[in-house]
């Protein structure tokens, strides 16, 4: 009864003082959309609907785009951001170093507050930017969600490999 009692009146059972409340969900973000490009539209509409509503432990965040677009979504606070049809980087250049993770490669950039990792090989550059204070790091998760639905259209050379120049990822427009 004291717990039901102290969860009630919201305080902690232990000690009587007042329970941390949550003061509920994060506040909508503004970020600027990816420029219009109808070839993108496709395939970003595959990858947004492979996305999950939860990341992990990262709740959804409402997001407002300039312009307008469905393409951009985010997770947790401070905010995993998504972009899908951004331009090709770039940073990427024939030596950068690129990373399989989930199934895809990606390029990483970093910033000041933050990491920008942009998938290199699939029909759309999708570019997701992680706060370096976010601890939760999702790339497997994301990356899995964008190679189930979109196949890679050029190559990454591994190892010994040496695939044709005009096969290359870093050649691509």
């Amino acid at each position: 009864m004291a717990v039901i009692v102290a969860f009630a009146l919201g305080r902690d059972v232990d000690t009587g003082k007042p329970a941390a409340t949550s003061s509920g969900p994060p506040p909508p973000i503004t970020m600027s959309a990816p420029p219009a490009n109808a070839a993108a539209e496709a395939p970003c509409a595959q990858v947004l609907s492979a996305l999950p509503v939860q990341l992990g432990p990262l709740a959804p965040r409402v997001v407002h785009t300039v312009p307008d677009s469905p393409n951009v979504v985010a997770w947790g606070d401070p905010a995993v951001v998504l972009r899908c049809g951004v331009p090709r980087p770039a940073a990427f250049v024939p030596t950068s170093d690129v990373y399989n993770i989930g199934g895809v490669y990606w390029l990483a950039v970093k910033q000041k507050s933050a990491t920008v990792w942009t998938v290199v090989d699939r029909a759309v550059y999708v570019e997701v930017t992680i706060p370096k204070l976010q601890a939760f790091l999702p790339l497997p998760l994301l990356g899995a969600a964008i190679a189930r639905k979109l196949k890679a259209i050029c190559a990454v050379p591994e190892d010994d490999s040496n695939p044709p120049a005009n096969q290359l990822c870093v050649n691509r427009k």
